[in-house]
């Protein structure tokens, strides 16, 4: 859990990169990752996505991790992104994710906060 009290999030963020394997949308539609939790993550499409729409996604976790994870989740926020007009910032809240997937990215991105040099 983060302790900064204006942190609103309850699990910490990790910025290093993390692979999408597949999304159940299509080819394409989510990018890549910007930051990933214990609780979602944060991605780029292509095109926007309505709100609570249900998404499931395959992540390859780099080291220490090194493992695929299988999720679903929502999308509670999909904006423009600065890079034009055709690129959308969507986070994505997991719905349904393994324990032992969830306590792994917990493991990665606390790893990630103490080793931010790791490399992948």
């Amino acid at each position: 859990m983060h302790n900064d009290p204006m942190e609103r999030r309850r699990y910490p963020r990790s910025r290093r990169g993390v692979s999408l394997i597949h999304d159940n949308e299509g080819p394409g539609v989510l990018n890549h990752v910007d930051n990933i939790s214990a609780s979602g993550v944060l991605c780029h499409t292509v095109k926007p996505l309505p709100l609570m729409m249900k998404i499931g996604m395959a992540l390859e976790m780099p080291k220490p991790c090194a493992r695929r994870i299988d999720a679903e989740g929502v999308v509670v926020r999909c904006e423009q992104d600065d890079l034009g007009d055709d690129h959308f910032q969507v986070a994505i809240l997991f719905t349904h994710i393994a324990p032992e997937d969830q306590q792994a990215l917990e493991a990665f991105v606390e790893n990630d906060l103490q080793c931010p040099d790791a490399e992948d």
